[in-house]
């Protein structure tokens, strides 16, 4: 009995050596199918699902390159000193070679503009976000002191209206009565010149005359 018990002990711990034998070469063979895939598919990396099967399945600005929808710059081919921007709207999947794409293509001092090409920057007006109290509302591009603008009491005589009957003008700035000395009087205009004498004013008869006396 004990040598029955024995033989089968050991038949059955041969059988689970062989079970074990072949599961762990089950996961070797799956191990190694795994890593030929991902060497397959480029260093491990998950196949990405497909994003387009033509154009018109990406945005304006993309392109639909290898089922997937890709910036249209990604690929580009423009000439060394230009840059690529995306067509736009009007002619959308497609690119176009241009003078700068940001900011950073341009020299300094200049900006990239809506076209695409370097360009001066815009002057600001710095009454664009004055603030003037209520006693000088108008602003004009004049620096005062620390700021940029002045703020004054009028740009223009409409900005007068009379006080107390009294009518006002805009001088400089400011709202001044329309009375006599408040305001300086407006250049008069030169004197036109005295035409010199000629004969035809006289004045040769008269020399004529003095010769003959003379005599």
């Amino acid at each position: 009995m004990r040598i029955r018990a024995l033989v089968l002990l050991l038949a059955l711990f041969c059988a689970a050596s062989a079970d074990a034998k072949v599961v762990k070469l089950g996961d070797m063979v799956n191990a190694g199918r795994q890593g030929a895939n991902a060497r397959a598919l480029g260093g491990g990396q998950i196949k990405p699902t497909i994003s387009c099967f033509e154009n018109g399945d990406c945005a304006a600005d993309q392109a639909c390159r290898s089922l997937q929808c890709e910036n249209v710059c990604k690929s580009n081919t423009c000439p060394t000193g230009k840059h690529c921007v995306p067509a736009g709207n009007d002619a959308p999947h497609e690119y176009l070679c241009a003078q700068c794409a940001n900011n950073y293509h341009c020299p300094q001092g200049m900006i990239c503009g809506a076209d695409h090409f370097c360009t001066e920057p815009e002057a600001v007006d710095p009454c664009l976000n004055a603030v003037c109290p209520p006693a000088a509302p108008y602003c004009t591009p004049q620096p005062y002191q620390s700021l940029p603008y002045t703020c004054v009491q009028c740009t223009e005589n409409s900005h007068c209206p009379p006080v107390a009957g009294l009518s006002r003008s805009c001088v400089d700035g400011f709202c001044l009565f329309n009375i006599d000395g408040n305001i300086p009087a407006r250049q008069q205009p030169a004197a036109a010149p005295v035409p010199a004498a000629t004969a035809a004013d006289g004045y040769g008869e008269y020399d004529e005359y003095e010769e003959d006396e003379e005599e």
